[in-house]
């Protein structure tokens, strides 16, 4: 879509405040931002320098969304960090709604929501509408650990009669310690988009219509191969929401 550049200041629209929840991982924060500053140019937006674009208020938590048992694994009920807490209450304060940049801290949705104050536009329920939209019938789910473990994709799918299909446990594995964890922790990626695209084929085996990604470092894993027809990118669904719900 071509850009729309404005004659003065004046013809940009004004834009409510995006609040972001953000480090869960940085990296994956950093490519929505990214993608909400495209959304803002591609939707489009009138662009005048810098004017055309909404403001943001943004803090990273860099800790688990959960508290953790004391040797860092997961509990069998998990419970929001304060932490997390704390953030969306600070976020909500001087935004106009939220996001959150994690699928996995998506478990305590109401919990952000309520501390914050304030709506949440939600990257579960985003992708899971897409795939209603889309008419879809037998669904992959991209997903690794706590996500996968409280079905919060797969749950959802299940209500509107679609079929999930995730990775067996030792290729879940693999693709979170041999790709998602070296990429939070800043490992180049020419040694690891393999791992993922593995399990992307892994899923279109299973005839599946469409493949949710359902981690967010995955679209930075699989570059280009995530804007595929077959594939529902939450990161991108966000970010094009958040510009819609600015401008309103």
């Amino acid at each position: 879509m071509e850009r729309i550049i404005a004659k003065n200041e004046s013809e940009v629209p004004s834009m409510k405040t995006v609040g972001i929840i953000g480090g869960m991982g940085q990296w994956a924060t950093v490519d929505i931002l990214r993608r909400i500053l495209k959304a803002s140019v591609d939707y489009p937006v009138p662009q005048y320098g810098n004017r055309g674009y909404p403001k943001m208020n943004i803090r990273f938590v860099n800790k688990a969304p959960m508290i953790l048992n004391p040797d860092g694994s997961y509990p069998e009920k998990l419970e929001p960090s304060e932490v997390l807490l704390e953030t969306a209450e600070f976020v909500g304060k001087s935004s106009d709604f939220i996001i959150v940049t994690s699928n996995t801290a998506h478990i305590f949705a109401k919990q952000i929501e309520e501390r914050a104050g304030k709506q949440l536009i939600n990257l579960i329920d985003l992708a899971i509408a897409e795939a209603v939209r889309r008419n879809y019938k037998k669904v992959g789910v991209l997903a690794i650990g706590v996500t996968l473990r409280e079905k919060l994709f797969q749950n959802v799918l299940k209500k509107h009669g679609i079929e999930s299909v995730v990775l067996p446990e030792q290729l879940e594995n693999k693709l979170d310690e041999q790709a998602i964890y070296p990429l939070q922790e800043g490992e180049k990626l020419q040694n690891i988009p393999e791992v993922a695209m593995e399990s992307v084929e892994y899923l279109r085996a299973k005839s599946v219509d469409s493949i949710i990604l359902g981690c967010t470092e995955l679209p930075i894993l699989l570059g280009d191969e995530a804007d595929k027809t077959d594939i529902i990118n939450p990161s991108q669904l966000v970010a094009v929401t958040a510009i819609k719900k600015a401008l309103e």
